[in-house]
């Protein structure tokens, strides 16, 4: 499948909150595990980055973040939403590994929407590491269509693609399948964006 890189969007007015570094260094370490370490020596170049190792529980800006995946989208080109895909789906596992797992408390032994269910906790114990985050906001609603929502809360702009990521990833670990779809408009007037998922038979080939 092939990807047509999608500009840059106008960032201008965006506000900036900060991100916690382990994000960045998750960046990091899917670029070197499928294009190796020189890739993303020359990333951070390019980003102006004078440093090419992140600390997971240290904060920084949204904006590098935001600059890395626009650099990588026109690098590797691919659609700056597919490469948050990617990277959400990515973060799963990666996470799953890190120094931060006990806080992310993911189990293939409960289900997607266990899992789901749980965001806000799991961001809550992170907070009380860094209490200045401005994490997002889940709340999960069971559908009497077969169709399950997810609502999103977030200060930040165009994170959907990762979300729908994460989603994915989650789903591969607790062995279901699920297709999501953004919904044309929110649910409530106070999150950004509500996801619908339909859970689908059969489990992901590992």
């Amino acid at each position: 499948m092939t990807f047509a890189y999608e500009p840059k969007k106008n960032r201008a007015n965006m506000r900036y909150t900060q991100m916690y570094g382990m994000v960045n260094h998750g960046i990091q370490s899917l670029i070197e595990e499928n294009f190796g370490t020189d890739d993303w020596v020359q990333i951070c170049e390019k980003a102006g980055i004078e440093t090419d190792h992140f600390e997971g529980l240290l904060s920084y800006p949204d904006e590098i973040t935001y600059t890395l995946v626009d650099i990588i989208s026109k690098r590797y080109e691919m659609g700056t939403d597919e490469v948050l895909r990617v990277f959400g789906e990515y973060w799963i596992q990666f996470s799953s590994d890190s120094s931060i797992a006990r806080l992310l408390k993911i189990s293939k032994k409960n289900s997607l929407q266990e899992n789901l269910e749980a965001l806000n906790d799991m961001h809550d114990r992170i907070k009380l590491s860094l209490p200045h985050l401005r994490p997002p906001y889940f709340d999960y609603e069971k559908g009497e269509d077969g169709v399950d929502k997810l609502h999103y809360g977030s200060e930040r702009e165009g994170m959907e693609p990762m979300v729908i990521g994460l989603i994915y990833g989650l789903a591969k670990e607790t062995g279901e399948r699920v297709e999501v779809s953004i919904d044309p408009r929110p649910a409530y007037d106070d999150i950004r964006t509500t996801f619908s998922l339909r859970y689908v038979s059969g489990i992901w080939q590992k």
